[in-house]
């Protein structure tokens, strides 16, 4: 904890597509897999359109025991190795985060998922 605010921790994959219709394909098969982890821990889940072949997905997870939770099951190892063997280029960074913000009218920009 820092400040007294609540530290939570973040994942951001970047990933870079040969061509749209592949980014967009991706994007679209990473949605329900994305909605099981809500109830693993996830709290927050952004999809970033860069350009026409850059696709930038932020994770904000309670803690880093739970995002390594998910990741120590391998449950999704086979599906990053084919993202590299389709020839997508894929790069994480992570850390703890700070996530902010003023007022709870803000939830009403986002989709809500049920878990």
């Amino acid at each position: 904890m820092t400040d007294g605010f609540k530290e939570t921790f973040s994942r951001i994959h970047a990933l870079k597509f040969q061509n749209k219709l592949g980014k967009e394909t991706m994007k679209h098969s990473l949605k329900p897999i994305v909605d099981k982890f809500f109830s693993e821990g996830l709290l927050l889940s952004l999809f970033v359109d860069i350009d026409d072949t850059t696709l930038y997905y932020i994770n904000v997870w309670e803690s880093l025991d739970a995002t390594e939770k998910v990741r120590n099951q391998g449950k999704y190892q086979e599906f990053f190795e084919q993202v590299k063997e389709m020839g997508i280029k894929l790069s994480i960074v992570e850390g703890s985060t700070d996530a902010r913000f003023a007022h709870q009218k803000i939830l009403k920009s986002f989709n809500m998922v049920s878990d």
